[in-house]
């Protein structure tokens, strides 16, 4: 027996402590409390998503958040100072967006400003045929916060981040990163550099891209390299369905309920992105009937912004500039 409870210990006794120290130093910011989840030198990649939701929870009794903006990285572009100027002077902004996007990640955000007694005046959904695809996601950087769905995740949601931290690779490029400070291409894959975290607002969840915008204003952003990365020859083509089951249609109609129940001015943009899909007409035609044709504003497919890769800093996300525009036209309807 005692050799049998000798072997445990050994056994045990290294997973404790890269527990402890999971929990000590939280490098995926998923434990403790933070003021601000971005801070450059940090390492380890966060769930967007997590930090949204957190965040505005943290907030939203100082700030009294009125006015959102939902969606992917995309929608992190549709700069705040840009959309208020469309919006009543008092308006309270708030940026809340994930990484890659699923339509219970819009529901569940929606969900949660509603049960918590918020506010929901104003609300710009940024949506491509991706965030249409898929009704939730599963991965570190993407599952759903627990927060949102009840805490019926939460036991995944922290083993999928603590397997993670056992992952040897990550570990050591990590330690390395946090006793150096040197950032090494090798290190790719597992750490995050974090570049633009100096220019986040953790008021407005914004997190612009002002590194590589200094580039593209110095003229030295659109090297051989990155033009690489754009098809010139590239035509449009159209999505399959998308919204295509049951579930996807409920959790779009409770998103009507919500926006109807708040008396909420809520208008979607489709992305126009530089790969030129263009979203299906059944999709189209089903978020008309839902939220109304009025509300539904589709840029996909070929266009004016679609033709120019100095829009996009690559294929998938275009710049404010184009955002601005967008909201623009938008609303000068």
């Amino acid at each position: 027996m005692k050799a049998f409870v000798k072997y445990c210990l050994l056994f045990s006794t290294p997973i404790l402590l890269l527990l402890g120290a999971y929990i000590y130093f939280d490098p995926f910011k998923v434990i403790w409390h933070y003021d601000c989840y971005y801070v450059e030198g940090d390492g380890a990649p966060v769930n967007r998503n997590f930090v949204s939701t957190m965040n505005y929870l943290n907030k939203k009794d100082i700030y009294h958040y009125d006015s959102f903006i939902f969606g992917n990285s995309r929608s992190m572009y549709f700069m705040v100072d840009d959309w208020k100027k469309h919006l009543p002077p008092q308006s309270s902004c708030y940026h809340f967006s994930e990484s890659s996007g699923s339509i219970n990640g819009l529901y569940y955000k929606l969900k949660l400003i509603d049960e918590r007694g918020g506010q929901l005046n104003n609300a710009l959904l940024i949506i491509d045929y991706g965030v249409l695809r898929k009704l939730q996601q599963n991965g570190i950087a993407f599952i759903m916060p627990p927060v949102l769905t009840g805490y019926r995740n939460v036991v995944r949601f922290h083993g999928e981040h603590f397997m993670r931290w056992l992952n040897v690779r990550f570990l050591a490029y990590w330690a390395e990163y946090q006793l150096t400070g040197i950032y090494k291409d090798y290190m790719t894959d597992f750490i995050y550099k974090g570049t633009n975290y100096k220019y986040y607002n953790p008021i407005t969840n914004e997190e612009p891209l002002c590194h590589q915008d200094s580039l593209i204003e110095a003229g030295k952003y659109y090297t051989k390299a990155v033009v690489a990365g754009f098809k010139a020859d590239h035509k449009q083509t159209t999505a399959q369905q998308m919204i295509d089951d049951d579930a996807k249609l409920q959790r779009l109609r409770a998103m009507r309920q919500i926006f109807d129940k708040h008396h909420t001015d809520y208008r979607f943009i489709i992305s126009p992105l530089y790969n030129q899909v263009k979203l299906n007409p059944a999709d189209y035609q089903i978020l008309c009937d839902i939220f109304g044709k009025e509300h539904i504003y589709d840029f996909s497919g070929a266009n004016k912004w679609t033709t120019d890769y100095h829009n996009y800093y690559e294929w998938s996300h275009y710049r404010p500039v184009v955002a601005a525009e967008l909201m623009d036209s938008v609303y000068s309807h």
